[in-house]
């Protein structure tokens, strides 16, 4: 697998590795393979290294004498040559490599390695330029369900099953979890497609997945390939499958069994390996139930399962992913980072979120447009996140409180209100938060424990 000069194939590499005579073998190796090699032995040399030749791929070892390779990765993703990352370890555990890609990493070799699982590797990243931020980086989250969600996609992307079923609410990331899949498999290299089966008529929807013919049709003036041509090798989302007429159903069905399209106006079958991915914001069962959703088009898609949950049930990744969106959007404006205030976290934490993740996206893009300031207030955010909540223990207007009672609930209200932000500016940290409150530990536990608080939801 010598990468030629104008094959686009990555070229230079940068090894980062404590290791002396790994680094010698690995730099005649691949020089011999035709890549230009660079080397170091400790994280800061590499680091600066990097900063000097911008290598397409770096090999980073997990174990360096002066960092951890994790510690240092997300610095070298920032170098201006955006290099791929294939860490490498003499310990093989699975949290790790999750971990790893987690941070963005696009590989994983754990040694000892055989060299050509590396030029594997190697190849598997030049051909999927971009596969790290299209991968679990993306997949925001440390509640448990968010734990279990990234290493379902990594065991299902690295599984040989042809089709993968993806539900959940409209807005919680459903094609980020399918690009995911993709990015982690050994497919990535290859193309990653969409269609969204609602928003084309049937007519146009056949002809879009499985091609037409010259004069198919009134329209086709020209032959058409179709996104299972067009994806062969690769990844294919089929985003509200629910919505699909009956007749692309029994098209789709058949393309599956017998892995062959054929195109609109033709009988030639054309052979095809592409994974699908089924996306649903509805409960497919319902619908077969309805007589709306084939039965065997059902099962045939329903092989694996990943459900990706709404942000009302993992209140803890809120401020995460706040964060999270206001550096993706600072880049995109080309702004300086905004940090979320206490204020704004506080309406962020007391809001449903709908919209799901989508909705708090837009909700931090509202913020960059509409603000000022350095940082994201709660006045930044769309009136909907703003809008008051009812009062802890407050009653009906319908029914009027008396002065004991209403006295109560007004402090419970503020007490509610003071615990928020006084965690929210301790990061979660209760020794500093009982400091400010000039309290100790316990007492400030109790009170967090009356008022239904939690110092993990505000561990950010």
């Amino acid at each position: 697998m010598i990468p030629s000069e104008n094959s686009g194939a990555p070229r230079r590499v940068l090894i980062i590795d404590d290791e002396r005579n790994v680094r010698q073998f690995l730099n005649e190796a691949l020089e011999a393979e035709g890549y230009s090699v660079r080397s170091s032995g400790t994280a800061r040399a590499g680091l600066s290294l990097a900063q000097s030749i911008h290598p397409d791929i770096v090999l980073l070892d997990q174990n360096l004498p002066d960092a951890r390779g994790l510690d240092i990765l997300p610095e070298l993703r920032r170098v201006p040559s955006n290099p791929a990352i294939v860490v490498i370890t003499a310990y093989a555990a699975y949290p790790q490599a999750v971990h790893a890609i987690k941070e963005g990493a696009a590989h994983y070799l754990a040694k000892p390695f055989e060299f050509s699982d590396l030029l594997h590797a190697l190849e598997h990243v030049g051909r999927g330029a971009g596969a790290a931020e299209g991968g679990l980086a993306e997949i925001v989250g440390e509640t448990p369900a968010m734990v279990e969600l990234r290493q379902r996609i990594a065991r299902v992307a690295r599984s040989p099953v042809d089709t993968v079923l993806v539900g959940g609410e409209s807005g919680t990331g459903k094609e980020l979890i399918a690009r995911a899949v993709h990015a982690l498999s050994a497919r990535s290299g290859r193309r990653f497609l969409a269609v969204n089966c609602a928003a084309l008529s049937e007519s146009l929807l056949l002809s879009e997945l499985f091609g037409h013919e010259r004069g198919a049709f009134t329209d086709a003036k020209e032959r058409k390939v179709g996104v299972f041509e067009a994806a062969q090798g690769g990844t294919l989302l089929l985003d509200e499958i629910g919505e699909m007429g009956t007749q692309a159903q029994a098209a789709l069905l058949r393309t599956l069994e017998q892995r062959t399209v054929t195109r609109v106006g033709s009988v030639e079958e054309i052979p095809v390996d592409v994974r699908v991915v089924a996306a649903t914001n509805r409960p497919l069962h319902e619908a077969v139930a309805e007589g709306r959703f084939r039965a065997d088009l059902f099962h045939r898609l329903n092989v694996v399962r990943v459900q990706a949950p709404p942000l009302r049930e993992r209140e803890r990744d809120v401020l995460p992913l706040a964060n999270h969106f206001s550096r993706r959007t600072a880049a995109r404006f080309g702004e300086p980072v905004r940090e979320v205030s206490p204020a704004a976290a506080r309406a962020m934490l007391r809001y449903g979120w709908p919209g799901n993740v989508r909705e708090l996206r837009n909700a931090v893009e509202h913020a960059y447009v509409v603000g000022t300031g350095p940082d994201v207030e709660a006045d930044d955010l769309p009136p909907e996140v703003t809008a008051p909540a009812p009062a802890a223990g407050s009653a009906p207007a319908s029914e009027p409180l008396g002065f004991q009672d209403a006295k109560r609930a007004a402090i419970g209200s503020f007490e509610r209100q003071y615990l928020e932000n006084l965690m929210i500016r301790s990061g979660g940290n209760l020794s500093r938060a009982a400091r400010e409150a000039g309290v100790i530990r316990q007492v400030l536990q109790r009170l967090l424990k009356r008022n239904g608080l939690d110092r993990d939801d505000f561990v950010f």
